[in-house]
């Protein structure tokens, strides 16, 4: 069975360095960085989403969340500060 990949506010090269993360087990590519998300977080950040209007986000959230989906955020390690790009889901 294939793995089913969703990610949310990641350009198409990113969602790609995401995967290939992923898939190869690599700790980094480049500048980036895949950074586990737990259970609870993510519902943190559902209801941080509804309170700011983030419908869509909050909706990928718990798509995620209702497959088993192990979720991750793709940080970029450019200069002195990480940034946080995006999310990525695999189920």
């Amino acid at each position: 069975m294939e793995t089913k990949v969703k990610s949310f506010n990641l350009s198409r090269e990113q969602e790609e360095i995401a995967v290939r993360l992923y898939e190869e087990n690599k700790k980094r590519i480049g500048t980036y960085t895949l950074e586990d998300v737990d259970g609870e977080m993510a519902n943190i950040w559902i209801s941080e989403a509804h309170a700011n209007g983030e419908e869509d986000y909050a909706e990928f959230l718990r798509e995620a969340n209702a497959n088993g989906a192990e979720l991750y955020t793709l940080t970029d390690h450019l200069g002195e500060f990480s940034q946080p790009i995006g999310e990525i889901a695999f189920w």
